[in-house]
Parts: structure tokens; C-alpha cells; sequence
């Protein structure tokens, strides 16, 4: 699962884009831009363990269900997709 954040790291850093991956029951969300950030429900970044208690940052895509990929230029949408994988082939 490391690996999946690798690849959105280096991608938020060499184009310059941001993702926000949403969950199906977990109420906050992860954001990836340049680092891994937990955020709250409002899209605020929060403390990990106040968002997540009890899950690592690691485990989060084993632990909770991915339900979409928002992938943001400054403050634009670029797209929305159903995996990781799908969004990092969109942007290449």
C-alpha cells in the first residue's frame, strides 16, 4: 500500500497536482499533496488520529473502502475516478 502513495507523491510533486481519496465508510478523507495529510470532513487538514483513530496511515486502503479519486489543479477539478490507479493514468 506504501507503494500506491509513492506513486501519488512523486506525481502530486513532478505535475503539480493534489489528490483527495474518499472513503466508503470512514468519514474523513486522505489528501496527497506533496505529503500525505488526514482530513476532516470539511476537506480541513486534522490530525491523523483524531480523523483515523486506530488506523496508520499505512493501513488506511486496507482498512477502509476507496470509493472515488479527486485529482485538483490549484483549485480545479481535473477529474474523478474510481481507483489510484485509474487517476495516475489519467494525468500521465
Amino acid at each position: 500500500m506504501l507503494k500506491l502513495f509513492e506513486r501519488l507523491i512523486e506525481a502530486s510533486r513532478s505535475r503539480g497536482v493534489r489528490f483527495v481519496l474518499h472513503f466508503v465508510k470512514c468519514r474523513g478523507k486522505v489528501g496527497v499533496d506533496r505529503e500525505i495529510k488526514a482530513l476532516d470532513e470539511e476537506g480541513r487538514p486534522a490530525p491523523w488520529s483524531r480523523v483515523f483513530p486506530g488506523v496508520t496511515p499505512q493501513n488506511i486502503l486496507q482498512q477502509c473502502v476507496l470509493k472515488k479519486v479527486e485529482v485538483y489543479r490549484g483549485s480545479e477539478l481535473l477529474g474523478e475516478y474510481g481507483s489510484i490507479d485509474e487517476a495516475l493514468s489519467a494525468i500521465r
